[in-house]
């Protein structure tokens, strides 16, 4: 099974979301991969490849790790190209007042290193993925993408999905395994 753990947007922010991504689609540009609006969400930990059999242990263990956190208040920041230069992904930008995420994040790394997992040790990014850049895009483009405005609105993201991930010709397909909603 090829697992992540993620946070799903409050209603609020996926609308939001879903509204940039029809004007952005609009925009000319070539070789873009657009996230589909059923498939956004905030990557706490890719997980990757997981026996059947650990399923259960290994999601009772993070279940257990997150009920030391209360849910976390992220602001969008706006959109952004990532990396700077020659940019492959196409974001929104969240920053949160507190370091619940992160250090959830880093027990569920350590709960992966006990389990024998491979352990993917990538500083969390507080964002939401919309689109993959296969090739380089217009100016025009990178300008009405990151001046496209962003309601100015901090939400609770407050429930915790652990992901079964199918990758397809057509894209990626999210099979919800288990869900965990803070208090």
């Amino acid at each position: 099974m090829r697992l992540f753990l993620a946070l799903e947007p409050p209603e609020e922010v996926s609308a939001e979301l879903c509204r940039s991504l029809l004007r952005f689609e609009r925009l000319k540009h070539n070789g873009i991969n657009w996230v589909k609006p059923e498939n956004l969400h905030l990557t706490v930990n890719f997980i990757g490849d997981t026996p059947d059999h650990m399923l259960g242990d290994l999601w009772g263990e993070i279940e257990l790790a997150a009920r030391k956190y209360p849910a976390s208040i992220l602001k969008a920041e706006g959109y952004e190209l990532f990396p700077g230069r020659s940019p492959r992904v196409l974001w929104l930008k969240l920053s949160s007042q507190d370091r619940y995420l992160e250090e959830l994040s880093r027990k569920v790394q350590q709960i992966m290193h006990h389990a024998g997992l491979e352990v993917d040790k990538k500083k969390l990014k507080l964002h939401v993925t919309l689109a993959r850049l296969k090739q380089a895009q217009s100016p025009y483009f990178e300008e009405a993408v990151l001046s496209h405005p962003i309601e100015d609105f901090s939400q609770k993201w407050d429930r915790l999905s652990l992901y079964e991930s199918f990758l397809r010709p057509d894209g990626p397909r999210y099979k919800l395994l288990e869900q965990y909603r803070f208090e």
